[in-house]
């Protein structure tokens, strides 16, 4: 079976690719995780996030932590 597009998740912080239910997984021990609190959390870098279905803002909010980066790898 494969995966939907929509059940793919690239965090905003390290771009790793996963599985919603991923995410899902790693909230297990939130104190939030009984009620659906809109957030993600990435499994590779543990970045929380909310669940945004527009990739345009999230290359929008990628190009500003690329553009922090830099300003601190020039300074």
């Amino acid at each position: 079976m494969d995966k939907s597009e929509k059940d793919i998740i690239t965090c905003p912080l390290c771009n790793y690719e996963f599985d919603k239910k991923e995410s899902q997984n790693s909230c297990a021990n939130c104190p939030l995780n009984k009620k659906d609190c809109g957030l993600m959390r990435c499994p590779n870098c543990g970045y929380e996030f909310p669940e945004i279905n527009d990739k345009g803002l999230m290359e929008r909010i990628k190009n500003i932590f690329k553009n922090e980066k830099n300003k601190r790898d020039n300074e």
